[in-house]
């Protein structure tokens, strides 16, 4: 009978077999079909959006499989970035249509194997054009009188009366209530001028409420006289104005863009919710207008809780 002899080093321990040198296919390898990486050498990509795509190319085909569900904080681990740069070039490449995702937030994500769909044309008309260079830019006034406020209102004190939500009560909703201070997870900047001259429709609270007295004729209906200048009635509003920022991730465009579409997405919306056997059920004496309107209620349904996604 044969003995296995070890070569041993000065110290008389035996050596390890060597391994061999660099990356080889018998420690693992991603097939990805050649079409596909030909289109990523040709696609215009920033650096974060190869990286998410090297990420999720890893994820699925390595495999073997076309879809996998990636949160923020798994990308962040598998790239080295922020989970926020992840959650921002993720989200460009499903605009770009390179990756595809069905369902909400939370739903797989995988490479668009259809590459003639990618489309990147839609990401440059996103892009913000440069400001024209503004006269007398750094100019001081040493020469004139400067206006000082000592003789009317401080500056502080003023206020724009003009609310671009048609709602002098409901404009800063958001800041009265701090449950809306958590919507999507995501901190809210402070409210500027210009923020506040966006130009966003007004809430239609009676359209709305007509919807659900429409469509969830069995469930709890609002108490008309008492909605008015009610903290569901400023949730209300702040889940109306999310729609306007909120982007499809099919499409990328806002959930809708001014009252006609608004209120035609808020009856789907609603339409939607009835398809829910959760929400639906005899014992759900909770379940109303303003539970919906509630941002940790309202988040977990777009993120399909309440519709067979995660629990």
């Amino acid at each position: 009978m044969s003995k296995v002899i070890h070569l041993r080093d000065r110290f008389g321990a035996a050596r390890a077999p060597s391994r061999p040198k660099g990356a080889q296919v018998e420690h693992g390898y991603v097939r990805t079909a050649n079409e596909i990486v030909e289109a990523l050498m040709r696609a215009p990509l920033t650096s974060r959006e190869a990286r998410i795509v090297r990420a999720v190319e890893r994820a699925t085909f390595g495999w073997q499989r076309s879809t996998a569900r990636l949160s923020q904080d798994a990308l962040a681990k598998m790239t080295g970035m922020t989970p926020k740069r992840c959650s921002e070039a993720l989200n460009s490449l499903l605009r770009k249509r390179v990756l595809i995702r069905e369902g909400g937030s939370r739903s797989p994500v995988g490479i668009n194997t259809r590459v003639d769909d990618w489309n990147f044309e839609a990401e440059q008309a996103r892009v913000t054009p440069k400001r024209p260079p503004v006269p007398n830019q750094g100019h001081r006034p040493q020469d004139g009188d400067v206006q000082r406020p000592q003789n009317g209102d401080a500056y502080k004190d003023r206020k724009d009366s003009s609310s671009p939500y048609g709602e002098e009560s409901t404009a800063d909703a958001d800041d009265a209530n701090p449950v809306d201070q958590d919507f999507l997870g995501e901190p809210k900047k402070p409210k500027t001028a210009s923020a506040k001259r966006t130009g966003l429709s007004p809430c239609p609270h009676q359209a709305i409420l007509d919807l659900w007295a429409e469509i969830m004729p069995d469930k709890r209906q609002p108490v008309r006289s008492l909605w008015p200048n009610s903290a569901r009635a400023r949730n209300l509003t702040a889940r109306w104005k999310s729609g306007f920022v909120i982007l499809n991730e099919q499409t990328g465009e806002p959930l809708y863009t001014d009252t006609a579409s608004g209120i035609e997405w808020w009856g789907r919306f609603i339409r939607f919710l009835r398809r829910s056997e959760f929400l639906m059920r005899d014992d759900s004496s909770w379940f109303g207008l303003d539970w919906v309107a509630k941002a940790e209620n309202f988040e977990k349904i777009l993120s399909m809780k309440y519709h067979g996604g995660d629990a």
